[in-house]
Formats: structure tokens, C-alpha cells, sequence
């Protein structure tokens, strides 16, 4: 696994955001879903799709992952909106956050 590059300053309440978004749903007895919240926040900060930005190849993979670790966030994304837009969506009725 390749250390992912640093947060630029300006961007970091992005992706703390992101991150307590993704944890608020997260499965209770999930050890790995911080880990998944901070690599999928991380990539939420690229300039492609969340599944490039996650070197996966295909929607389909950012689904499942999600399905894995934050079922119920998955559940909520009835239409198959992309998910990096989804993402943003949901935060923008979050206090204090702004895109």
C-alpha cells in the first residue's frame, strides 16, 4: 500500500467531514471501517471519480465497499447516484460545512 499524499491545509475540514459522515453509518462491530473512512476521504479530495481516485475500475467496487463497512449509507443511495456526488450532498446539510 502506497502512503497516500498529504492533506492539503485548505482541505482538511473536507475531509475530516467525509470521514465522520462515513463513521456515522459505519457497522458497529467493523474494525476496519476507520481505515475505509480515511482512505475513501482521502480519495473523495481527488479530481476524478471516487473509484478512480480509489484505483478500482468500476462504480460497481466503491458500492460493495461501502455496502461492507457502511451498510446503511449504501442503503441510502437509492437512485446509484456516483458516489463521490452523493457524498457532498449528504454533507451539504451538515452545520458548518461548506463546499
Amino acid at each position: 500500500m502506497t502512503v497516500p499524499d498529504p492533506i492539503p491545509a485548505d482541505r482538511i475540514a473536507e475531509y475530516e467531514a467525509v470521514q465522520a459522515l462515513l463513521m456515522k453509518y459505519a457497522s458497529p462491530d467493523d474494525a476496519d471501517a476507520a481505515s475505509v473512512a480515511e482512505w475513501i476521504a482521502h480519495s473523495a479530495l481527488g479530481d476524478q471519480h471516487l473509484y478512480a481516485d480509489m484505483g478500482f475500475s468500476d462504480r460497481s467496487q466503491v458500492r460493495r465497499l461501502m455496502e461492507a463497512h457502511f451498510p446503511r449509507f449504501a442503503a441510502e443511495n437509492t437512485k446509484d447516484m456516483r458516489w463521490k456526488k452523493f457524498i457532498y450532498r449528504r454533507l451539504c446539510g451538515w452545520d458548518g460545512f461548506q463546499v
